[in-house]
């Protein structure tokens, strides 16, 4: 048994054990479909699931990795950027078409091919799955297990990004009017009037990545996790995406020449009845390039630039911020090195 079977082991024990016990009640109400890895054989004779989840970080970059990825040939995402598939049945941004309520098989139905396309990569982008309980389980016991990618961002610019979406574009924290009052909204415990948004509720601890990476470290094996940051991207395109087609064994050209529609910028929305109307429309349009540069464009019409000074107004507060996420980057940086891929040539330097 190596390293990582020694660390997943009592994990992987406890689904088995759990799904076990939820498959074989005679009130089951386990997830439909859902099989435990004791039981590989039978699953993939019955379910196919996407073999790539880009499982975090909101605000981080996500929506630029996957539009990237999304443009290579042999890559191909969902009817819709995020799927949500195998989010918490209870969390807000559950669709109706989940695993809860359709079953793992159901899945399949999120992709326009029907995973049947000529692709080697079927990607499902929702950073919400980082704190999802049931993303967790389910991908700790499928078999073949998916690679996971994460994407995260200096914690404090990830947190005023956040704040920004939700004030000004989001428009579901009316009460809050400043970044101050936002931190301390989010900060633990997280103000009970944000309960019911489970984004704001896991802000502060999705930005702790030392304890994200950790706790999908046991679920996930080193080969099959990749870590970068949107600083990382910006700094060394080239070097990240070459690094992730050899990850995910697809030609790096393809990444390479890719370009990059800033889909999704924060910015003032003027009005929230026609973001309401447009998001219902966007639901029903299929998933292309086209597609995404109309709503783009009508996105556009709907908003105004955000004050790009309140970022320079509250430099004293990211900075404190900054230095108290400190010891979790310096963590995260280490359990990065032993718990996620390494590119094979700074593997053997030790880097």
């Amino acid at each position: 048994m190596n390293s990582f079977d020694k660390l997943a082991a009592p994990l992987y024990a406890d689904s088995r054990r759990t799904l076990t016990a939820e498959l074989c009640r005679p009130d089951c109400n386990a997830v439909p479909g859902l099989l435990p890895r004791g039981f590989a054989q039978e699953r993939n004779a019955l379910v196919w699931t996407p073999n790539l989840i880009i499982a975090g970080v909101a605000k981080c970059g996500t929506t630029t990795l996957h539009d990237l990825l999304a443009q290579h040939p042999r890559v191909t995402g969902g009817v819709e950027k995020e799927l949500w598939f195998i989010n918490d049945q209870h969390d807000e941004l559950t669709p109706p078409v989940n695993v809860h309520s359709r079953g793992l098989d159901a899945w399949v139905d999120q992709f326009p091919d029907k995973g049947k396309g000529d692709f080697d990569i079927w990607m499902d982008a929702s950073a919400t799955y980082e704190y999802q309980d049931t993303a967790k389980q389910i991908i700790a016991t499928l078999d073949p297990q998916p690679k996971v990618m994460f994407i995260v961002r200096e914690p404090a610019q990830r947190l005023f990004s956040l704040y920004q979406y939700a004030r000004y574009h989001h428009l579901r924290i009316p009460h809050v009017q400043s970044f101050a009052q936002f931190i301390e909204e989010i900060r633990e415990p997280v103000n009970p009037r944000l309960r019911d948004q489970n984004v704001m509720v896991h802000a502060w601890s999705g930005s702790q990545y030392d304890r994200m990476l950790e706790e999908w470290g046991r679920i996930v094996p080193p080969e099959r996790l990749f870590v970068t940051s949107v600083e990382e991207l910006s700094q060394d395109r080239v070097r990240v995406l070459t690094d992730i087609a050899i990850w995910l064994e697809i030609d790096p050209a393809g990444l390479i020449g890719a370009g990059v529609d800033r889909s999704n910028p924060t910015v003032v929305t003027r009005s929230r009845l026609v973001r309401q109307v447009g998001k219902k429309l966007a639901k029903i349009l299929p998933e292309t390039q086209t597609i995404r540069k109309v709503k783009t464009a009508l996105r556009e019409l709907n908003s105004t630039p955000i004050d790009r000074d309140e970022r320079h107004d509250n430099a004293a507060l990211l900075e404190s911020l900054t230095a108290e996420f400190a010891p979790h980057m310096a963590r995260f940086e280490q359990l990065r090195r032993e718990l996620a891929w390494q590119a094979p040539a700074r593997a053997e330097a030790g880097v």
